[in-house]
């Protein structure tokens, strides 16, 4: 029988299961480690270190010696009970993309025992023997044997796949004349093997042949050093930069800074109070806006004016009065959108503004195409509660970061997509937990990106904390973990490119230089919520705004 006459793929996301095994160095020697942990309540859960995205190649090896491959990424989340993690796969096979999305339930009662619910009726038993946590079924005439084993190198961890398939038809008996002593066996006619890495380092065909894993080679970052502000009582919003000298910050005390030294001097261009200044974004450095997140929801904010103008750099701002529709409530978050087009055979640059609201709702989505002249309503009301950040590629692809309630004790995390500028919006991602809200998007690549998710849940035994990333533009979601501490709360990501980035936090901010597998806690200053990334002739700068602000001078590599 011939690879293709098999449904791998379907076969595939039925086995569900997987193993730990953890080596000494790089020796490959394994040694068994605790598999299961209990709560005090008595419910089996996993430890967080499987948690987390991972992908690679499935090689898939027929008897005969044909071999085919496709790519697949395994996701594992928790979920509210500490019994139950997300199980989700996605895979590209000879029947196309497809997104699985399972739960793996612990028997509260038995150690090691678990069962594969894949939300349609069919439930799969597991068991954790050993360091292998495995599963025999049969399916479509098959007999199916699987594994997942966790194998930690000093580069990093990686989940190793089989599934092994031997039809039914081929069942022979032999063995003695009574019940006893006699023997069944199946002829294995195929075998899918793959390594999986955390998203970052994964899909690799080599890395699906079984070779080593590479040296462990990260770079060395300089470290976020203080600038010179005005002190601040709590939480700064918004920074942006035209250039690595040339720039603004404002804050919820109605303030707006600007310096032209690269963060050296600050010079106060504008004192509002009643105003809370929630973004900023220029198109040059005369031209610019500066949103307000409006009354209602903090305390002290009065003033009713979504969006101020300037035209002059800051030296003086103007109400922008020229919204269509019915009034918006405030702005979180501005993007100044650039594009080239042809016009005319010639290559042009023409520039959008969006911006996005509230925290707190209700939302508004706005775009100007006319640099500020006139704005347009575009709407999401009925698609999300809340709306705090916006990414758009160019005038059809974009998201928003959101939440499905403005009521936190209800709220799930959310990510809307369009792919029509707006006009329809599809969930790109959803998290299962309440309390939880989505917070700032980061894009280095048109592929990877990365979107914070906040955790308002108050029982301190809730510790996981999770990023959201995708390596497909955002066609699919996964949660990779960045800490266990109940204390930490999340709030600005930014990325150099696919690997290293940063994510603002409280009480203090994180590192990372290999897509997120790993995460070290850094000092960028406290409650960080925006980062800004800017490319210079001797390699990149970067500032950072929460409590205070920060700088970072990363030099060519």
């Amino acid at each position: 029988m011939s690879l293709s006459a098999l449904r791998f793929p379907r076969l595939l996301v039925a086995t569900l299961y997987f193993t730990i095994c953890q080596t000494v160095g790089s020796t490959g020697l394994c040694q068994q480690t605790p598999s299961i942990t209990r709560s005090d309540t008595g419910k089996i859960a996993l430890p967080v270190e499987w948690h987390g995205s991972w992908s690679g190649d499935v090689a898939m090896q027929s008897a005969s010696g044909d071999t085919q491959s496709f790519p697949m990424q395994l996701t594992i989340a928790p979920t509210n009970a500490a019994s139950k993690l997300e199980w989700t796969i996605v895979y590209d096979g000879t029947q196309g993309r497809s997104t699985r999305n399972y739960l793996l339930v612990a028997d509260e009662d038995t150690a090691g025992q678990f069962v594969i619910d894949e939300q349609n009726g069919i439930r799969i038993n597991a068991a954790l023997l050993g360091n292998s946590l495995s599963s025999h079924f049969t399916v479509q005439g098959q007999q199916l044997w699987s594994s997942y084993r966790l194998v930690s190198f000093s580069t990093g961890n990686e989940i190793h796949f089989e599934l092994v398939s031997a039809p039914d038809a081929t069942a022979a008996t032999s063995g003695g004349q009574n019940d006893a002593s006699k023997v069944t066996s199946f002829k294995p006619t195929s075998r899918q093997f793959a390594i999986l890495k955390p998203v970052a380092n994964a899909s690799s065909s080599q890395v699906a042949r079984g070779k080593e894993p590479m040296a462990d080679v990260r770079p060395t970052l300089p470290a976020w050093r203080k600038l010179t502000t005005e002190p601040y009582r709590g939480k700064q919003d918004d920074i942006y930069f035209v250039n690595e000298n040339v720039g603004w910050y404002v804050n919820g005390a109605g303030k707006i800074f600007h310096t032209q030294d690269g963060g050296g001097t600050w010079q106060l261009q504008l004192d509002q109070p009643g105003t809370f200044f929630r973004c900023v974004a220029f198109m040059n450095d005369q031209h610019g806006f500066a949103g307000n997140i409006g009354p209602g929801y903090f305390p002290g904010v009065t003033d009713d004016v979504p969006l101020y103008e300037t035209v002059d750099g800051g030296k003086t701002w103007k109400a922008v009065t020229s919204i269509e529709g019915e009034p918006i409530a405030g702005l979180c978050a501005l993007q100044v959108l650039k594009e080239e087009f042809v016009n005319a055979g010639n290559l042009e640059t023409r520039t959008r503004i969006i911006g996005v609201g509230r925290v707190g709702g209700p939302t508004a989505m706005i775009v100007s195409d006319d640099a500020g002249a006139t704005w347009q309503q575009i709407a999401i009301q009925d698609h999300a509660a809340m709306a705090f950040d916006v990414h758009f590629f160019n005038r059809n692809d974009g998201f928003i970061a959101a939440s499905t309630s403005s009521d936190v004790t209800e709220s799930n995390a959310l990510i809307l997509s369009t792919s029509d500028g707006g006009k329809t919006w599809t969930k790109a991602w959803q998290s299962r937990r309440p309390y939880e809200l989505t917070w700032k998007i980061a894009f280095p690549t048109r592929n990877v990106g990365y979107v914070t998710i906040q955790s308002y849940n108050p029982d301190p035994t809730v510790t996981n904390r999770f990023v959201a990333k995708t390596i497909d533009g955002g066609r699919t979601w996964s949660e990779i973990p960045l800490v266990s501490d109940a204390k930490v709360r999340e709030f600005g990501i930014a990325f150099l490119d696919e690997n290293i980035g940063w994510i603002g936090a409280m009480p203090n901010g994180f590192q990372t230089t290999d897509g997120g597998a790993t995460w070290q806690a850094i000092e960028m200053g406290n409650a960080v919520n925006k980062i800004r990334l800017l490319k210079t002739d001797t390699g990149h700068v970067g500032y950072a705004i929460g409590v205070e602000v920060h700088r970072i001078d990363i030099p060519v590599k």
